[in-house]
Parts: structure tokens; C-alpha cells; sequence
């Protein structure tokens, strides 16, 4: 892992859901920034707190470096939260294995993830629908606690309508939800898929990680066609 950091200035900062704030980058002078969809970096808190987290936008994009930041009290992350358009910020260089995208061509894909899991499947899949024509089916199932928390709301609106996109919620509010309604494990256990040549990419916490690549091997899906972006 390479510890240069890298001076950015807080370009964008918002409140995605209750939980999630969204941060765009922009470097503070003319350096080239370059990843792989699916890789993470340090940021470095006013209090010297490294803060380690995976990329959200596409490799393809270069006029900001884009992350999804879970704020949690009393956490490096929640200071993160606090921080403000214009301010500078410390980003080491890209680490981590990523995505090797270029050996996805003419697969199926299935991108599982919950939470802020998003993040490097956001990055992987924003890159995908660049070329989609270079692979087959395209599917993504994401886990959330209710509606409100689903970051990038629109983009999954849009996601929709060019990949298959399922939405587990494990309590969803009101009565005017229709999709499913529980685990992501639990919506993988029903789903059909061509295991001899779909690719899974998986992020979420070690336990979910863990139980969905037990459940995808017993699928049939073969253990190098399982993915995690570290």
C-alpha cells in the first residue's frame, strides 16, 4: 500500500439518507488520479484519523473522485460528515486488488452488495454501462434497511431500465413497497442464474460476504468467479 497523499479540495458534499453522505474530490492541483473500478483509498481526517473507503465513481471520470460515507457518531467517518464544500483534504493512492473488468467480456455479472457496499460496485458498474455491449446480462441486487436509506436513489431509477435491479429491504416503511422484503441472502436463495459463466462481485460486511459466497458455491458459481474488491 502506498502512503503519498494526495491534496484535494471538497468539491461537493450533501446528504444522500439519513445515514449516507455523499463526497466528490477534485484534486487541489494538476495531478492525474488514476484506479480501478472497485479499489479504496485513505482519507485523512483534520484530526489525523485515516479513514479507509472505497471509490464510487468510474475509473472513466476524471473530473472528480466520488465516495459514499456512512456517518456514524463519534466515528472518523461522522468527521468526515462534517466537513465542508471548498475545505482541502488529505487521499493517499488507490489500493487494493479492484475489479478486473477486462476479464468480464461475454459473462453474466451479478453485483451483490448492502450498505455502503455500494460504493465499489457504483464504480464497477457506472464502468460497465460505458461498454455494455461487451457483456451479457447485467445484474445487480442491492440490501437496505427501508426507502429512505437507498443512496443514489435516481441512479438505481436509471439503472433499472438498461440492467436487472433488485432492492431487498429488510423493514420497509409504509405499505407502497413491492419489492422484497427481507435479507439479500434471502433473495438469493430463489434466483436463477448460469452458473458455468456468471461472475459475482460481492461487498458488504464480512459476514454477509462470507454467507453469500457459501450460498453463490452452492449454486454452483465456482470460487474464482466470486469476487470481493480487496
Amino acid at each position: 500500500m502506498n502512503h503519498n497523499w494526495i491534496e484535494m479540495e471538497i468539491l461537493e458534499i450533501e446528504r444522500l439518507t439519513p445515514s449516507f453522505f455523499g463526497i466528490k474530490l477534485i484534486p487541489s492541483g494538476d495531478i492525474g488520479f488514476h484506479f480501478q473500478a472497485g479499489q479504496c483509498v485513505n482519507l485523512l481526517t483534520p484530526s489525523r484519523k485515516k479513514v479507509c473507503i472505497s471509490i464510487a465513481s468510474e475509473p472513466e471520470e476524471k473530473k472528480f473522485v466520488e465516495f459514499l460515507v456512512k456517518d456514524q457518531p463519534e466515528t472518523a467517518t461522522h468527521e468526515l460528515c462534517q466537513r465542508l464544500t471548498g475545505e482541502k483534504i488529505k487521499m493517499s493512492l488507490p489500493f487494493g486488488s479492484g475489479f478486473p473488468i477486462e476479464q468480464f467480456k461475454q459473462k453474466d455479472l451479478l453485483l451483490i452488495g448492502i450498505g455502503s457496499g455500494l460504493s465499489p460496485l457504483r464504480s464497477l458498474l457506472k464502468s460497465l454501462l460505458r461498454k455494455d455491449h461487451q457483456f451479457q446480462r447485467i445484474s445487480l441486487i442491492y440490501g437496505a434497511k427501508n426507502q429512505a436509506e437507498i443512496p443514489f436513489k435516481s441512479e438505481f431509477d436509471f439503472w433499472s431500465k438498461k440492467i436487472n435491479v433488485q432492492i431487498a429491504l429488510t423493514q420497509p416503511t409504509g405499505v407502497d413497497w413491492r419489492g422484497f422484503k427481507g435479507r439479500v441472502t434471502d433473495l438469493i436463495q430463489n434466483l436463477e442464474m448460469k452458473s458455468k459463466q456468471t461472475i459475482c462481485c460481492i461487498c458488504g460486511n464480512k459476514e454477509m460476504e462470507s454467507e453469500i459466497r457459501n450460498l453463490l458455491e452452492r449454486k454452483g458459481i465456482s470460487k474464482e468467479n466470486i469476487l470481493l474488491n480487496y
